[in-house]
């Protein structure tokens, strides 16, 4: 599914409105030049409804690299609640991984 950039907006609006510490990490660089280089997005955003617009809740890079790039749409794939929080946990649980005790 894809969706109009003007039916999409980032849940952290700090971040949509001043993006440009994000665009300094390496991550976002990486994103932005596969996108440049390939002239679309791989893995769609994970979004979640909200009347008739779509909150970004994951993909924060290829959200805001598209959107420098001049990308008028997005792949998205839309979410139910009791995804994002499944979600929520598995990246919380990931970040606590401490990979020097393997």
């Amino acid at each position: 599914m894809k969706a109009p950039k003007e039916k999409l907006y980032l849940r952290n609006q700090h971040l949509e409105q001043n993006p440009s510490n994000q665009r300094q990490t390496d991550l976002y660089k990486k994103v932005k030049n596969h996108i440049m280089k390939t002239g679309f997005i791989i893995n769609p955003l994970l979004v979640v409804e909200d009347g008739d617009r779509y909150k970004v809740v994951y993909g924060n890079n290829r959200y805001l690299s598209g959107l420098e790039l001049g990308l008028k749409e997005f792949p998205i794939q839309v979410l139910k609640n009791d995804e994002v929080d499944t979600i929520k946990n598995a990246a919380k649980s990931y970040k606590e991984i401490n990979l020097n005790e393997f």
